[in-house]
């Protein structure tokens, strides 16, 4: 003897079949628009924080390539004559989004006197 259906039962199974086909066609969208180029790093710095050990800088790392990069190197330094130079190591950057870390230096860094770059990365 078959059971009749709950009206409830019924909403949720159409929901959930509509749901995973939402699901499954964004990826497959996804997977056929997505390029082959090269991850595309831009850094960029904010604004000093004065801290206990030295000033902070917070360093935004933007992927714009089609590609993931793995192992970004980052380096900061100061334009002025007291030169100064910190970094650090970022483990993967997915392709169109950014990471955020922080450098430290000694003395108080102008917005203007510093230069960040990303001077390596991987590809996975």
């Amino acid at each position: 003897m078959k059971t009749p259906w709950n009206w409830l039962e019924g909403v949720v199974f159409v929901t959930s079949c509509v749901l995973v086909a939402l699901v499954l066609g964004y990826l497959a969208v996804d997977a056929w628009t997505m390029g082959s180029g090269p991850p595309d790093l831009t850094v960029t710095v904010g604004t000093p924080v004065r801290g206990a050990s030295g000033w902070r800088v917070p360093v935004t790392v933007e992927n714009h390539g089609d590609l993931a990069a793995e192992e970004v190197h980052v380096r900061v330094s100061l334009r002025d004559e007291a030169s100064e130079e910190a970094g650090f190591v970022l483990a993967y950057v997915p392709r169109h989004s950014q990471r955020e870390g922080w450098v430290t230096f000694r003395k108080e860094p102008s917005p203007s006197g510093m230069e960040a770059r990303a001077v390596g990365f991987a590809t996975p």
